[in-house]
């Protein structure tokens, strides 16, 4: 399905990100340093050491189970590392410094920091009794302060760059699944985030929706200067979309690299043996 797409930002001249930037010497947008996640004897994440530069694509991609979302999910504060240090543009994220002692971060730190992270989820969480455009509308209004009608001149302009303009006073029951996943990824941007998550998208939609959606993410991360997580099932999405593929098992980064790397030529039997699934025809 072809989508009208208007994803031209005016924050800044677009830049081409170089495919080995997280090797450059950048300072990260986003450092994972030791972390770990555990839920009782469950050892979900192992020791992640992760840096990610500003305006690079990084794709999770392994196993159901393997700790993907639950990476994304302590960068938007919705879980709490169990170990380990986050930074968000270079301010920690779970933590504060005090008397030169690292101490648990108050509410209106945490708030303060990942004001700079966007997440689309599987499942939309739209409300269902607003309009569209209210929906864009309420985080900008709330949670930045701005007024009405900054807020829906806002809305109007992400909603037309992810081709929903004439959609604007339709209800999400209205909208087919796609339409819907777009509308939430409007309603990330709206917040003009400096990190956006996407945790399996397309992965509640119907096959004939998934390009759409898939559509409206090459787009933005092809104009965009934001960096971006993407947790995909979706392997060629991957291919075509990232600077740099993470392979994910059992909590630990198995492998990284360039896509081309990852996909063409994989070194660990694991990665080797997750991939081969997806070539059976």
């Amino acid at each position: 399905m072809s989508v009208p797409l208007k994803l031209i930002y005016n924050e800044g001249p677009t830049k081409t990100v170089n495919k080995d930037v997280h090797k450059a010497t950048v300072k990260p947008i986003v450092t994972y340093n030791n972390v770990c996640k555990s839920y009782g004897d469950l050892h979900v994440l192992k020791n992640i050491d992760l840096n990610i530069a500003p305006g690079e694509k990084v794709a999770l991609i392994g196993p159901s189970g393997s700790g993907k979302t639950t990476l994304a999910r302590l960068l938007m504060t919705l879980e709490e590392p169990t170990d380990g240090t986050i930074e968000v543009n270079g301010e920690l994220l779970w933590h504060q410094r005090v008397n030169n002692k690292l101490v648990k971060a108050n509410e209106k730190h945490l708030h303060q920091v990942r004001g700079n992270i966007g997440m689309v989820f599987q499942h939309f969480n739209l409300f269902p009794h607003m309009t569209i455009l209210r929906n864009v509308m309420e985080a900008p209004r709330n949670v930045l302060g701005l007024s009405k009608e900054e807020a829906k001149e806002r809305a109007i302009t992400m909603l037309e760059r992810v081709g929903l303009a004439e959609k604007i006073d339709a209800y999400p029951a209205q909208l087919s699944g796609g339409q819907k996943q777009r509308v939430a990824i409007a309603r990330a941007l709206v917040m003009r985030p400096k990190v956006m998550l996407f945790d399996e998208p397309t992965s509640a939609l119907d096959p004939e929706l998934v390009g759409e959606v898939l559509e409206v993410i090459k787009a933005i991360a092809a104009e965009g200067e934001m960096a971006m997580l993407l947790i995909t099932h979706e392997m060629d999405f991957a291919r075509d979309v990232a600077d740099r593929v993470l392979f994910f098992d059992q909590g630990r980064i198995i492998e990284q690299g360039p896509p081309k790397k990852i996909f063409i030529n994989p070194e660990s039997e694991r990665l080797q043996t997750f991939l081969s699934r997806f070539n059976k025809h």
